[in-house]
């Protein structure tokens, strides 16, 4: 009886990729990496999500994958991802993150993102799921050790208080309804709010119901 044919890989597929990364060490590292082991992806590497978002417009069909650093200057990753999903729907959009942590992937997953990888994946590891991820298909690395059903909103460092006013605000509750709800004043409703932006690095109510719908779902 004959041995059957090895299956032939998948070709590569080229495919434009934007990474977003503020860490220079990494970024440029990346990058050079991507170019010398995968030529056929066009990869771009910026600093910010400013930069990101101009690469953007400037030059729309170019990309097919936006990857961003789960923690970025004055937002996260996530919020990002959400918010300028928004603007370019044809778009795929990943988180990479040194925290490699399965909570992150999961809050990836419910967001509708369609990566998670980890900076401490190998490179082959890291080039494969590239490979995929331009075949259209998702990729989220995580650990062994599966993440608690507690996480979510919960993982940004929120009180049990701060838990109650997102849920209801994930709801469209207004100020007034959450106080009365809680039984709290309305002042002590925004104070909340406030500290919940920041630690969520979101700008605004619109991205917090956004992102805490897509977290608690």
């Amino acid at each position: 009886m004959s041995e059957s044919a090895p299956t032939p890989p998948l070709p590569a597929i080229a495919f434009g990729l934007l990474l977003v990364d503020d860490h220079p060490l990494f970024r440029e590292s990346f990058g050079m990496a991507v170019r010398q082991l995968a030529p056929h992806i066009d990869v771009v590497t910026v600093a910010s999500i400013i930069e990101a978002t101009c690469q953007l417009e400037r030059h729309p069909q170019r990309f097919d994958l936006v990857l961003l650093d789960y923690r970025m200057p004055g937002t996260t990753g996530l919020a990002a991802a959400i918010q300028l999903g928004q603007r370019f729907s044809d778009l795929s959009f990943g988180l990479i993150s040194g925290e490699d942590v399965g909570v992150l992937a999961s809050q990836a997953r419910e967001a509708g993102l369609s990566a998670f990888l980890s900076k401490s994946m190998e490179m082959s590891e890291l080039m494969s799921a590239l490979e995929r991820l331009g075949r259209g298909e998702s990729c989220f690395h995580e650990p062994v050790t599966p993440p608690s059903p507690d996480t979510g909103c919960a993982d940004f460092g929120l009180t049990e208080r701060q838990m109650e006013v997102i849920r209801l605000l994930a709801t469209g509750a207004s100020n007034k309804v959450i106080a009365q709800t809680l039984g709290i004043s309305p002042s002590t409703v925004k104070n909340h709010l406030d500290t919940i932006f920041d630690k969520m690095g979101v700008g605004n109510r619109l991205q917090a119901v956004v992102l805490a719908r897509a977290l608690l779902s």
